[in-house]
C-alpha cells in the first residue's frame, strides 16, 4: 500500500500541479470592465470557443509551447508566461534550480493584452511602428460578442493562455475598387 501511495504522490502530483483552470466568469468580467470604456457591448462566454481555445493550447503544448496563432475563423489572443524559477545554493555553493508555475490570474492576462493601448494610434487606427496592439483591439472590438478561453502548462512550467473571439476583430474591409481599409475597433 505504501508503494502505491508513493507512486501516486510521485507521478500524479506533478501532473496535477501543471493544470491551470480558467475562471470563465473572471475572464468575462475582466474583458467587459475594459470594453465598457468604449461602449462595446458585453461579451458572453462560449463553451464552443473554449473548446477551440483548449484544442489550440494543447497543440501549442505538443510543440513545446512555441507560440503561434491558429489563423482560424475566430479572433485569437495568446499569452505566455515564463516559469517561476526557484534557485537554492547550499553551504558548498552548489546550485539547484526548480521551475514552478507562476500564479497568473485571468485579470492579469486580459490586462496585459489591454496594455497594448499605449502603442495604438487612434488617429491613424494603427500600431506605432515596431509595436503590437492587435491584442488590445481584439479585447475591445465592438462587434465581438462571444469569448472562450483555455490555459495549459508546458513541460518547463511556463504557461500558455488562449482566448478565442467571435465574431473576430482586427478586420480589414476590401472594397470593390480594390482598396483595403482597416476597420476601427470601436
Amino acid at each position: 500500500m505504501l508503494r502505491l501511495i508513493i507512486f501516486f504522490l510521485f507521478f500524479v502530483t506533478p501532473i496535477y500541479a501543471q493544470e491551470i483552470n480558467i475562471n470563465p466568469k473572471a475572464m468575462i468580467k475582466a474583458h467587459n470592465e475594459l470594453r465598457q470604456n468604449y461602449n462595446s457591448p458585453p461579451l458572453i462566454y462560449s463553451d464552443t470557443l473554449e473548446k477551440a481555445a483548449e484544442a489550440w493550447a494543447k497543440k501549442l503544448q505538443s510543440r513545446d509551447c512555441q507560440i503561434s496563432h491558429s489563423f482560424g475563423e475566430t479572433g485569437e489572443n495568446i499569452y505566455w508566461a515564463s516559469p517561476y524559477t526557484l534557485i537554492k545554493i547550499d553551504a558548498n555553493n552548489n546550485k539547484t534550480q526548480k521551475n514552478l508555475l507562476q500564479n497568473i490570474t485571468d485579470k492579469q492576462v486580459v490586462q496585459t493584452w489591454y496594455d497594448e493601448v499605449k502603442w495604438y494610434d487612434y488617429d491613424t487606427n494603427s500600431c506605432q511602428k515596431g509595436q503590437i496592439c492587435g491584442h488590445y483591439t481584439q479585447v475591445i472590438w465592438n462587434t465581438t460578442k462571444e469569448l472562450g478561453c483555455a490555459a495549459i502548462a508546458c513541460k518547463d512550467f511556463s504557461q500558455v493562455w488562449v482566448c478565442e473571439y467571435a465574431p473576430p476583430g482586427n478586420i480589414h474591409m476590401r472594397h470593390l475598387d480594390g482598396t483595403v481599409r482597416k476597420l476601427k475597433p470601436y
